[in-house]
C-alpha cells in the first residue's frame, strides 16, 4: 500500500514552476490516492481519495478494511510513512494480517542497537523479511499505469466530482487488466472482446473509421489479415 498525489489542473508542478505564466499558480492542496494494490496482478483492491498534503497513515485504516473485504491476503507491505505500533496491532488482532513495514519512519535512531519501541516493531527489526519486502515497488507500478494511460491531470473541479472522478480511473485500470490477462484467453478472436465490450457498454462500436472513432473490425482475405 502507498499513496501518490494528482495534479488539480492540466499543468503539472513542474511546468508551473519553469513556465513564466503559470509561475504565480501555487498548489497548496491536490487530489491524494490511497490504493492497495496486489503484488501480482496489480489490481487495485482499495482505493480512498483525500487531500494532501497529509500524513500517509490518515487514511490506513479505511484503505486496509476496503482491501481485506475484497481479498484474504496474509502480508502488507507499506513504507516507512505507516509505521505505528497501533497499526501492526490492528492488522494483527483485527485482520488476521502481518504487517511489513519498516520500523524506523525514515529517522536513524540515535542508539542503532537500541530496537525499536513496541512488539511488533520490535520483531522486524530483529528479523527483517528483505526478500519479501522487496515486493513493495509493485505499488509504484499500479500507479505509473493510471499516470500513463489515463493521465495524471483531473479535470473535475468539485471535491465530489475529482473524488469520483480519480476513482473511476482505478476502475477502468482494473478492467484493462482484466481484459488484457485474465479475459483474452477467453475469447478466440478480437470480434469476440469487442463483442463483450459491447455488450457490456464498455465502449461504443463502431463499423467505420473517422475522427474521434474506434477503428473498424478487422476482415480476413486469402493473403491474410
Amino acid at each position: 500500500m502507498d499513496s501518490t498525489g494528482l495534479e488539480s489542473r492540466h499543468c503539472s508542478a513542474y511546468y508551473t514552476r519553469r513556465c513564466r505564466h503559470h509561475r504565480g499558480h501555487v498548489k497548496h492542496r491536490y487530489p491524494k490516492l490511497s490504493a492497495v494494490v496486489d503484488t501480482r496482478s496489480h489490481l487495485f483492491l482499495a482505493a480512498v481519495v483525500d487531500r494532501g498534503p497529509k500524513p500517509d497513515d490518515a487514511e490506513f485504516h479505511a484503505v486496509v478494511r476496503q482491501a481485506r473485504r475484497r481479498q484474504r491476503f496474509v502480508f502488507l507491505l507499506g513504507d516507512c510513512g505507516y509505521d505505528a505500533e497501533p497499526h501492526h496491532r490492528f492488522l494483527r488482532h483485527d485482520l488476521h494480517v502481518q504487517g511489513i513495514i519498516p520500523p524506523t519512519r525514515g529517522r536513524p535512531r540515535k542508539n542503532p542497537h537500541q530496537p525499536p519501541g513496541g512488539r511488533y516493531r520490535a520483531a522486524l527489526a530483529r528479523r527483517w523479511p528483505k526478500k519479501r519486502y522487496g515486493q513493495r515497488w509493485q505499488i509504484e507500478t499500479g500507479f505509473s499505469m493510471v499516470k500513463r494511460l489515463l493521465g495524471s491531470a483531473v479535470r473535475a473541479r468539485r471535491r465530489y466530482t475529482t473524488d469520483r472522478e480519480i476513482l473511476l480511473r482505478v476502475l477502468t485500470i482494473n478492467l484493462m487488466i482484466f481484459l488484457r490477462h485474465f479475459a483474452r484467453p477467453l475469447f478466440s478472436t478480437e470480434q469476440d472482446t469487442i463483442a463483450l465490450l459491447r455488450h457490456q457498454k464498455i465502449v461504443r462500436w463502431r463499423g467505420t473509421t473517422g475522427a474521434g472513432r474506434l477503428p473498424g473490425p478487422q476482415t480476413r482475405s486469402s493473403g491474410g489479415r
